[in-house]
């Protein structure tokens, strides 16, 4: 049974088309005991692909005369992308919805999941330095997409599969001309998506 997530009203109908196509494509690909998708309110770029978030660290000033005492022991934000895979630091407020879909023995039906890829609540963006995707499910696909379509008339989507082996992640960008087309991909072939999309 081929799942379907339905359009919003800032979302282009012909881009969650497109998002379908690769969902259902995913699944028969690698039939994951889990698939959480994910809309974002608006565009986002190839940045979040295995970004952890920031943290502060200590300053590498160096300690001289010119120094004072505090410098000695200030510290600068830095961006993190771990080793292990986190989920991307999106901020609440960007998360429009999330849905979680279970495999069963007629393929896959909507079940309401009570935990959650992106807490509800604000947090500091280093508490998700150690929120590990391998920690949080065995076997999923999580599938991150862009809302606001319509109106940008470009669109993102972004891929983090988990089970056996090393995770698979990629991000790919689409923009809308004469219909939707594939512009760029990260992490993946463009020929692999494509496939995926169109099945050619």
């Amino acid at each position: 049974m081929a799942i379907s997530i339905h359009s919003g009203l800032t979302d282009d109908n012909d881009f969650v088309d497109l998002l379908n196509e690769l969902l259902n494509a995913l699944l028969v690909q690698q039939t994951p005991e889990q698939l959480w998708v994910i809309q974002i309110d608006n565009w986002f770029d190839h940045k979040w692909l295995c970004y952890s978030g920031s943290g502060s660290v200590a300053s590498k000033l160096p300690v001289d005369w010119t120094c004072s005492f505090m410098d000695q022991f200030a510290s600068v934000k830095e961006q993190f992308w771990r080793d292990k895979l986190t989920f991307p630091p999106f901020a609440p407020d960007r998360v429009v919805g999330q849905w979680s879909f279970l495999l069963s023995r007629g393929g896959y039906i909507e079940v309401p999941l009570p935990k959650l890829p992106h807490r509800e609540s604000r947090r500091r963006s280093h508490s998700n330095l150690n929120r590990r995707v391998e920690d949080f499910v065995r076997s999923a696909s999580f599938v991150w997409y862009s809302g606001n379509t319509l109106k940008n008339g470009r669109g993102s989507a972004m891929v983090y599969s988990i089970g056996n082996g090393k995770p698979i992640c990629w991000f790919a960008a689409f923009g809308r001309k004469l219909g939707w087309m594939l512009e760029r991909t990260k992490g993946i072939d463009k020929e692999e998506v494509s496939r995926l999309l169109f099945g050619g």
